[in-house]
């Protein structure tokens, strides 16, 4: 048992430290101070689980069961804060169990070992319920630590079981023979979830990373490289399909001016309304992103021509409709747009659909700005119901 308890001491201490590594290193987020908080408690418990000889009066007051009970709950809190999910209303549930238990129990060694069992398989059933409703379908770290919690909970009832039979042979201890399986593997388990939870937070570091080289840092959404490699993949996906998809080109008008009378910031403020108010307006699954200065550009999947006029036009109108406020200054600015609509079963493609927007683009602008413009090859059923240019009223 010494064995085990330095093993379970070891995997709460070296957890600790790489989460204190880890948290000094990025203090973006709560849960690592819960997670060092729940590795401490836990670690306390086990080391005070093991002076049971020479602390027998705060044994039978199940003091080493409270820590280890809070511990894990700490650990279960840190993993919804950090997923940005609000505290678990059962994690009170094992110490609570273990403390109205322990009134019965604490006599008896083996019984108290019992009961003890039955509290933390508690914990780990609910911990591990949690994460594995949480986790994505294929095999990830999280997922992993689910079964790795819904495995000692089996573990930890079946030990609960053969100690209540076996209460007698057991007598006031310590456990011996086949009966030291589960707190042995309950240790490697712990070092397991360290590993495990190591690998989550790397995951979740390269998700950051990944979300930076994407998405634009001013406005939120996609940047050019994020709306290309979004719009290809939803191209893919419909590919072989007969559907109609519509690109659309955004361009600000009179931008230049725009920062030349109100200055720069106001100029990124205009940017991010912009973006924000067409985020607002477009249908889910359009794809938007910021490719350019004050440039920005839709993808509309299935969407025919009329329908990527409509949509277009109202962002052109939530952007034009209200003054963007900027140091007490209120600027109104409208917005140019180009459509470019194709056949997806006939192989169109996302950077001659961009061209064609591009071009039709140009033309709203060279036309007037604050419209729309439309290229389009033109069959039998759009005649008369789309303009090519279409201005403001």
């Amino acid at each position: 048992m010494f064995t085990v308890g330095l093993l379970a001491e070891a995997a709460c201490a070296i957890g600790c430290l790489i989460i204190v590594i880890t948290w000094i290193r990025d203090r973006s987020t709560r849960s690592y101070s819960w997670w060092i908080l729940g590795f401490l408690l836990s670690g306390l418990g086990v080391v005070l689980a093991a002076q049971r000889q020479a602390l027998p009066y705060l044994t039978a007051l199940g003091v080493p069961g409270f820590f280890a009970l809070f511990g894990a709950g700490a650990l279960w809190s840190g993993l919804r804060v950090f997923d940005k999910r609000a505290l678990p209303r059962l994690t009170l549930l094992p110490p609570s169990i273990w403390a109205l238990g322990l009134p019965f129990v604490y006599q008896s060694f083996a019984l108290r070992q019992m009961h003890f069992n039955l509290a933390i398989g508690t914990a780990t059933l609910l911990i591990g319920l949690d994460l594995w409703r949480s986790s994505s379908r294929g095999l990830s770290p999280r997922l992993c630590i689910a079964l790795i919690c819904l495995f000692e909970t089996v573990v930890s009832y079946s030990q609960a079981i053969a100690l209540f039979a076996m209460r007698d042979e057991v007598g006031q201890g310590p456990v011996r023979g086949w009966l030291t399986f589960a707190p042995f593997q309950s240790a490697v388990a712990m070092v397991a979830i360290v590993v495990l939870g190591i690998l989550m937070i790397g995951e979740r570091s390269e998700r950051r990373l990944r979300d930076l080289a994407m998405n634009d840092q001013l406005t939120g959404i996609l940047n050019r490289r994020g709306f290309f490699e979004a719009s290809a993949a939803q191209l893919a996906r419909l590919s072989g399909k007969s559907h109609e998809v519509a690109i659309a080109l955004f361009d600000i008008d009179f931008f230049k001016a725009i920062n030349d009378n109100y200055g720069h910031p106001a100029g990124d403020k205009v940017i991010a309304e912009f973006a924000e108010r067409a985020a607002r307006t477009i249908r889910r699954g359009d794809i938007l992103g910021r490719i350019g200065g004050e440039e920005f550009a839709l993808l509309l999947p299935d969407t025919t021509i009329n329908e990527a006029r409509l949509i277009v036009d109202r962002v052109r109108a939530a952007f034009a409709e209200a003054a963007i406020l900027h140091d007490d200054v209120e600027i109104m600015a409208t917005a140019s747009a180009g459509i470019s609509v194709g056949q997806v079963q006939q192989g169109a493609v996302l950077d001659r659909l961009m061209s064609t927007a591009d071009s039709a683009l140009y033309a709203a602008k060279k036309a007037g700005r604050n419209r729309t413009s439309i290229l389009h090859m033109v069959t039998q059923a759009d005649r008369g119901t789309a303009a090519i240019v279409r201005g403001s009223p």
